[in-house]
């Protein structure tokens, strides 16, 4: 006789298994499906600490990266600044032409007429400044009176420089010209506006020899 522990059959049917086979069968299930969910739950981990290691890594190669662009720009930005200052250091008058007397002077636009000679009388605009072409310390112009000015070359009639800078132009010249103050009024300077010592800035042009 078969014990009542026994599985029985029925035809056509599959087997009916003894409740605690049945029971022990449900724990090994729950079993091998934790195990999963473990292996799972570690994979998952470990790809986790695997991309967080590569972020990590990424973010030093980023950082160290940008450190040394940051300190490259930094230099680049330190000699630019170097350069630049050097620029607003150099002569601004490097461009003009020295003559032996110390007169600076630069042609801005080119005559075709004559050169005067000694004695001759002149028609000429002019514009001077203290402290630099164009500064806001002008203190006369033929210009802004529309008046023309006339005086005779190497007469001693006015100042040395001027002397000195119309007796080398062509007529229809004009030029800029910086004057020592041996050229112009020395120590002494002139009617309470030009000071002792000054050095003046000229815009000057021949306009005609009469």
């Amino acid at each position: 006789k078969r014990s009542a522990a026994t599985t029985s059959t029925s035809p056509g049917l599959l087997p009916i298994s003894n409740p605690l086979q049945h029971k022990y069968h449900k724990q090994q299930q729950r079993q091998r499906k934790m195990k999963n969910y473990l292996v799972a739950a570690a994979l998952l981990i470990g790809a986790g600490t695997t991309a967080a290691m590569s972020i990590n890594a990424d973010r030093r190669t980023f950082l160290t990266k940008s450190a040394a662009t940051a300190a490259a720009i930094s230099t680049s930005g330190g000699s630019l600044i170097a350069n630049a200052n050097a620029a607003d250091d150099a002569d601004p008058y490097a461009d003009f032409t020295v003559t032996e007397s110390g007169m600076k002077y630069k042609i801005t636009k080119e005559g075709d007429g004559a050169i005067p000679l000694g004695g001759q009388t002149v028609r000429a605009h002019y514009t001077g400044w203290l402290d630099g072409f164009d500064s806001i310390r002008k203190f006369d112009s033929s210009r802004d009176r529309g008046r023309p000015f006339s005086f005779k070359v190497g007469a001693g009639q006015v100042i040395r420089g001027w002397d000195e800078s119309f007796g080398t132009m062509k007529v229809g010249e004009r030029r800029q010209i910086i004057l020592p103050p041996r050229l112009a009024y020395g120590d002494r300077g002139a009617g309470g506006i030009i000071p002792g010592g000054a050095t003046l800035y000229f815009d000057v042009e021949l306009l005609s020899i009469l």
